[in-house]
């Protein structure tokens, strides 16, 4: 007979073979799906992984036992993260997500993953069950869904439907933080021509380059969109003045001032853009879209390359800036430019050893213009170029005058624009003027900025001692608020350095100005320069500056600037 012992072992054996046989069937089932697989024990160390894990991963057990799943992380998502995800699991024991994982060849891919804590009987951690399934193929699609519909699929730039959401964004945001946002339409002016003349590909490849430009000129943090068929549109968040929304579309406009160059054929364009602000131009989206849209109309009605802002106080405002700038690009058709001259004095003879050349503008119709005013709008419209060629040409002619009436070799003194000494042949130019006025070479001096030498290289250096090369002077204007040290200065060709006026002004109170004064005067002197303190008032600057050793001196104790035959005059009063 069987004892009643061995029927128990018997059912025993038996129910362990069921369970094996459904463990067999569970394991089999979860290799052959798709889910990724991994338990970890309580610590978080891998003790076993399926199929599924090893696809996913390119990894085995054997390679990832005992490790923790954490190393598999692509180190795409914050240490935040994943101290939230360990709190959740913590908490309530189990935690679902996406996350970006690395496969052993390094490939990042996107899995859905869940964590769920496994217990014993007592209650104890026991086990940590990771189930993940790879979601790579369908997050790209998804993003490629998004992307085309939210961004224009020749420049890549977002479409309509996506800048009016970054708009709302901005809104949001701006109001929030207490500040303004603004709204650019901007039209390219002429493009339907392009398309007619060059055929639509031409045109598309313009649309690619004016886009690649456009978004060269922005600030980080401003977006820019495709419209329509030759419009784009910019959100400007974080805006504060309407100067840096004036700064940011004339960066956009003159980013179209060099021809474009497709296909051989080389392109002028420009652009013509309306603005809108918020709050003041409507309190939506909608509302900001169509008033740029009608500030965009206003300003193509008012000529090519221009700008209008929508609101009347800001228009004001944009329309007087709009008409100088006009007025300004005719000034030298009308001869409207004049040049005046500040007598520099030598310290040690007291005698006239020349003038600064200062630039004027006479409006037929605004009036005077200050230099302050028009020099940097010159400046931006690249009007500063051709108004340069002007002064240097008209200086120097009135310079050579000067030795015909026995005045002395008095030396003339001719401000540069950075631009002027960057983008164009500097050198060649000089020359120009030199022969076509007569004036000596050794009684021209170019005056140019600190910042200049600060900001420039070889090829600024090459091109000034080209002009030093011909007998001419160089001179670093306004020198001391740049910063520029011992070694900037040797690595340029100057023979003269003028003291900024502001430190002159403050020299006999400031002590910290006196002192860079001295320092200025004794730098240059080591370096064999000579030394001019502008904007001199009072007989104490003269006196404290020659005291110093300062060369040469310059400022209203003496004279203003004076018009070319107040300047001879005020010459032969002081031989």
């Amino acid at each position: 007979m069987v004892s009643s012992g061995d029927d128990i072992l018997s059912r025993r054996i038996a129910e362990l073979e069921r369970e094996n046989a459904e463990l067999r069937a569970y394991a089999a089932a979860i290799d052959l799906g798709g889910d990724s697989v991994a338990v970890a024990d309580a610590d978080h160390r891998i003790v076993s992984v399926n199929a599924g894990f090893t696809r996913a991963t390119g990894l085995t057990l054997a390679q990832v036992a005992g490790r923790a799943p954490g190393f598999l992380r692509a180190g795409l998502h914050p240490p935040e993260f994943f101290e939230e995800v360990c709190r959740t699991v913590a908490r309530d024991g189990h935690w679902e997500g996406e996350v970006l994982n690395r496969r052993s060849s390094g490939e990042i891919f996107s899995e859905q993953m869940r964590i769920t804590v496994l217990r014993d009987e007592a209650g104890k951690v026991s086990r940590h069950l990771y189930v993940a399934r790879d979601v790579t193929e369908m997050r790209e699609a998804t993003e490629g869904l998004w992307r085309q519909k939210n961004y224009d699929p020749l420049t890549e730039l977002p479409n309509r439907s996506l800048i009016l959401d970054r708009l709302l964004q901005s809104l949001v945001v701006a109001g929030r933080e207490n500040r303004r946002a603004a709204l650019l339409f901007l039209g390219l002016d002429g493009f339907k021509t392009i398309n007619d003349t060059l055929g639509h590909t031409i045109g598309d490849m313009v649309l690619k380059e004016v886009a690649r430009r456009f978004q060269m000129a922005l600030r980080r943090g401003d977006t820019l969109g495709r419209f329509g068929s030759d419009e784009f549109t910019v959100v400007l968040p974080g805006i504060d003045s309407v100067d840096q929304v004036e700064t940011v579309v004339r960066a956009l406009m003159e980013c179209l001032h060099e021809p474009l160059v497709v296909e051989g054929h080389q392109i002028l364009l420009s652009c013509s853009v309306g603005a809108s602000l918020w709050p003041g131009d409507g309190e939506d989206v909608e509302s900001l879209q169509r008033n740029a849209t009608s500030a965009l109309q206003q300003a193509k009605q008012s000529g090519r390359a221009t700008y209008r802002f929508f609101t009347p106080d800001m228009d004001a405002r944009a329309q007087a800036r709009t008409r100088l700038a006009g007025e300004l690009s005719d000034a030298l058709a009308h001869e409207e430019f004049s040049l005046v001259y500040q007598p520099m004095i030598d310290v040690e003879s007291g005698r006239v050893a020349g003038a600064e050349a200062l630039l004027r503008w006479q409006n037929r119709y605004i009036g005077a213009v200050g230099p302050d005013q028009f020099v940097p709008l010159a400046e931006e419209m690249g009007m500063i170029l051709p108004i340069g060629r002007w002064l240097l040409g008209a200086a120097c002619r009135e310079a050579a005058g000067w030795r015909d009436l026995e005045l002395g070799p008095l030396k003339v003194a001719i401000n540069v624009s950075a631009r002027q000494v960057q983008q164009t042949d500097i050198a060649e130019l000089v020359r120009a003027a030199l022969a076509e006025s007569g004036l000596a070479p050794e009684l021209l001096t170019v005056e140019i900025t600190e910042s200049l030498i600060l900001t420039s290289g070889a090829e600024v250096a090459a091109k000034l001692q080209r002009i030093r090369d011909m007998g001419a002077h160089i001179a670093v204007d306004d020198f001391g608020t740049g910063y520029a040290s011992l070694s900037y200065l040797k690595q340029f060709p100057v023979d003269i350095l003028k003291i900024d006026r502001t430190f002159v002004a403050d020299a006999l109170t400031n002590p910290d100005d006196a002192r860079l004064i001295e320092a200025i005067i004794g730098l240059g002197h080591s370096l064999n320069m000579k030394v001019v303190g502008e904007g001199v008032e009072s007989l104490d600057q003269m006196v404290f500056l020659a005291e110093r050793g300062c060369d040469l001196v310059q400022g209203y104790r003496f004279s203003p600037p004076l018009a070319a035959d107040r300047f001879r005059e005020f010459v032969k009063g002081h031989r």
